[in-house]
């Protein structure tokens, strides 16, 4: 059987043109027309060594690829510039090293802002940006910070009084060491020089005293603080807690990230309101609906969407658990079923008892706080209550209570909005927009952990991942259309 030749070394009289190399119908065309509609003046690049810089459209493609594909690390992606034919020709066969794209990447924090609006606006051109439904959500991501690097403020002060008492024990042995020396050789020989040592704990001193001063700019001495990444939390997940950051993103329908935002709070109740204003920034509108988890749910953010004449839908319960009673609870009557007079400022219980006004109630965390007023009846009346069984299972002679708080109206609404077919319709769509979408960047993008260190960083590196993800769904977009007209 005849066999073809077979030749490593082969030579060719014409060179390739380099267009050649990637087929006519392969998706990194489309990708790179897409790129191609961005305006890339307000990206710089870092000029080294004399030569003309990289042009920024070359490293936005490779980058944006390489990220869309999973490949994050520097190196890895100078690797591929070397190996993959399709990161060659997105290049244009340039190899810019991993230095000048960790330094492209991290040094364009005001220009990926605006970069991130251009794609956006490529959607919207391509009628893909659609605004009628967003649903957002929070997501925990690994910082670049080991857990042994974590110590709480009393720890950082006794290593900071260890280190400098060893700095001047070495600057006594130094000082006596020179007055030997100046005995027996003359002053004229010099001083001893500084011990290597000693620098490297000066540095250390200046890195624990900066650590220091994160917790107290933070307000809370038990917070444990990284040295290798003072800005990084604890997030605290079903199964573990990590050093890390809470990352946010809002999805549309078409699952296109219209916000990306960054945070160092494990919880999510602050969230909303910077996710609405981002999305407005980035878009040039609110969304019309906007769907979000009991994480988000507060009095402030129900008011703060109220006041846009956005339709939430922000449940206080677990999807599963709207409109149930709790287990806590169970059988007996809900807050609902006590009617609010607002002109005399009392609730009227199911047996007629009216609740007044008794006690101010003041709730605060570390993320939120809460005033509200304690609405109870008068002492002993509750015990008397043939309904008692029906209603309060406390054997207290203050009785059942009810709590009110300037919010109440909102979270009225929004609860009769959920326990609605329609409402729970609606509400149901958002596992199925923004999950995928967290799951697509950390399976598919690899986004498991950040490799910049700082909310800065961080923050940086999500508007990559988010920007990326865009350009992959329309580059698919893209490909579909053109299939069908084909």
């Amino acid at each position: 059987m005849p066999v073809r030749d077979y030749d490593q070394k082969q030579m060719f009289l014409f060179p390739y043109c380099l267009d050649e190399w990637v087929t006519k119908d392969h998706q990194a065309r489309a990708f790179s027309e897409i790129v191609d509609q961005i305006d890339v003046r307000s990206l710089r690049t870092i000029k080294t060594e004399g030569r003309p810089c990289f042009h920024p459209r070359m490293l936005l493609k490779v980058i944006l690829w390489a990220y869309a594909h999973g490949i994050r690390a520097s190196r890895k992606i100078e690797e591929q510039l070397h190996s993959n034919v399709i990161f060659m020709w997105l290049a244009g066969l340039e190899k810019p090293d991993y230095r000048t794209i960790c330094d492209f990447r991290r040094s364009n924090e005001e220009a990926l802002k605006q970069i991130f609006k251009q794609v956006l606006l490529v959607a919207r051109g391509m009628g893909l940006l659609q605004l009628e439904l967003v649903a957002t959500d929070g997501t925990k991501v690994k910082a670049s910070a080991g857990i042994d690097s974590f110590r709480s403020a009393a720890e950082w002060r006794e290593e900071l009084a260890r280190i400098q008492k060893e700095v001047e024990a070495v600057m006594s042995e130094a000082e006596a060491q020179d007055c030997a020396d100046d005995r027996t050789l003359g002053s004229e020989t010099g001083t001893v020089k500084v011990p290597v040592e000693l620098a490297k704990q000066e540095q250390r001193i200046a890195q624990i005293k900066d650590l220091l001063q994160h917790i107290k700019d933070d307000g809370n001495e038990a917070i444990l603080v990284s040295s290798t990444d003072p800005e990084a939390r604890f997030m605290h997940g079903a199964h573990a807690s990590v050093p890390g950051f809470n990352a946010q993103v809002s999805v549309t329908r078409g699952q296109l990230i219209v916000h990306a935002g960054i945070t160092n709070e494990p919880v999510d109740t602050n969230q909303l309101v910077p996710a609405l204003e981002s999305i407005k920034d980035n878009t040039g509108e609110y969304p019309k609906a906007v769907l979000a988890d009991t994480g988000f749910n507060s009095g402030p953010n129900l008011a703060a969407m109220e006041a846009r004449q956005i339709d939430g839908y922000v449940p206080e319960q677990n999807e599963r658990n709207i409109g149930k009673e709790q287990p806590a609870n169970s059988g007996c009557y809900r807050k609902e079923d006590f009617r609010y007079d607002a002109k005399q400022d009392c609730y009227h219980c199911p047996a007629g008892q009216i609740l007044r006004p008794q006690a101010e109630v003041h709730t605060q965390t570390k993320y939120s706080k809460r005033d509200a007023m304690r609405y109870r009846t008068v002492l002993g009346t509750c015990l008397k209550c043939p309904l008692r069984d029906k209603c309060t299972k406390t054997k207290n002679p203050v009785g059942r209570s009810i709590t009110r708080d300037d919010y109440e109206a909102e979270r009225t609404r929004m609860r009769q909005k959920l326990t609605t077919e329609a409402g729970k319709r609606i509400y149901g769509q958002r596992k199925y927009l923004v999950e995928p979408t967290i799951g697509q960047l950390k399976i598919v993008g690899g986004f498991q952990y950040f490799l910049l260190r700082g909310l800065a960083g961080a923050w940086i590196e999500l508007q990559w991942v988010a920007m990326a993800h865009n350009v992959l769904k329309l580059m698919r977009r893209t490909v579909e259309r053109r299939a069908r007209a084909a």
